[in-house]
């Protein structure tokens, strides 16, 4: 059966159309903790691959514990892109992550290799497939993440202010007193300022989106998990070295989950115990709003790995053998 007009299959670029001169764009998706880097490595064993990260946070020079960046080994054995592009305190957007990574899928198909996308930024990876335009777009998942962190942060009424300033309208009505409102009245705000951003056309070539699948009670085991292996591996040596270089805990990087719990133990407010915890509960909210904007997307074929590592030799295999059907 032929698909409903608009709707997008997996394979096909979100124009309808295809170009055979564009080479493929493989990506592997899902939330944070879900596998996808380990799933990737697996396959490099497999199939000729250069990895574009499509991470928001591993972007930043000096952030790399407390976003489980890709080890220096895992960068010797497969080449890597898109990591430390900036310092925590430069302001780095979609349009700009766009620009560095769509000449890398031509010089990556150049080199007789498969570009293949790996991160959780739905935000990312919708610039490079369907384009640059935020006007399709309702909500992101950062803007969500990062509004959250503020309100602990900042308070709610420096966020009800904010939104007084850029939208006086909607905070006339909106109920200021009631976070979540205020949260998504100025999420709202926000994201329709952002529309007047530069635009850029959906990729034309062929598409395999693979997405890792797991049981809710899994996903939030293997967060608690890395949670407490982040701080076991240095992650407050890494803030402590991170203000200490001048970089302020008002940053967007430093006021992400894991980064402000941190701040905030160094400072005093809260026990370790205390922001491993809130930590956890924050990456699994965000894994929540990961899901939801990945669920949307009738392209991605998902591979369900239950309580598996993602490199069982079955994961892998069924992965490999779905990006080989897709961009053949």
């Amino acid at each position: 059966m032929a698909p409903a007009a608009g709707r997008r299959v997996p394979g096909r670029s979100s124009a309808g159309r295809s170009d055979p001169a564009a080479p493929p764009i493989a990506a592997i998706l899902g939330p944070t903790a879900s596998g996808k880097s380990e799933l990737a490595m697996a396959i490099a064993t497999r199939l000729p691959i250069e990895i574009l990260v499509a991470d928001s946070r591993q972007l930043f020079r000096g952030l790399s514990i407390g976003t489980a960046k890709p080890s220096a080994a895992d960068r010797r054995a497969v080449p890597h892109h898109l990591l430390d592009l900036a310092d925590p305190d430069e302001p780095f957007t979609v349009a700009d992550w766009l620009a560095q990574a769509r000449p890398l899928v031509d010089e990556i198909a150049g080199r007789g290799r498969i570009p293949l996308v790996v991160g959780g930024t739905g935000l990312y990876v919708s610039a490079l497939v369907d384009g640059y335009d935020f006007a399709s777009q309702p909500w992101s998942p950062e803007i969500r993440e990062r509004l959250a962190a503020e309100v602990e942060t900042e308070g709610l009424a420096t966020l009800a202010e904010r939104l007084a300033r850029i939208d006086p309208k909607a905070a006339e009505r909106t109920d200021l007193r009631n976070p979540r409102r205020v949260l998504r009245a100025l999420e709202r705000a926000e994201s329709a300022g952002r529309t007047q951003l530069p635009r850029s056309t959906p990729y034309p070539g062929r598409l395999a989106l693979i997405g890792i699948s797991r049981p809710r009670p899994e996903l939030s085991r293997r967060i608690h998990l890395r949670t407490a292996s982040l701080f076991d591996a240095g992650l407050l040596t890494e803030v402590q070295a991170l203000l200490a270089a001048g970089y302020s805990s008002d940053s967007a990087a430093l006021r992400s989950h894991g980064y402000a719990e941190a701040v905030r133990h160094l400072a005093g407010t809260l026990t370790l115990d205390e922001a491993v915890a809130s930590t956890a509960r924050r990456t699994r909210q965000y894994a929540k709003r990961q899901l939801t904007w990945f669920r949307r997307d009738p392209r991605i074929v998902w591979v369900a790995a239950g309580d598996r590592p993602a490199s069982d030799p079955q994961i892998v295999e069924q992965a490999r053998q779905l990006l080989v059907r897709l961009i053949a």
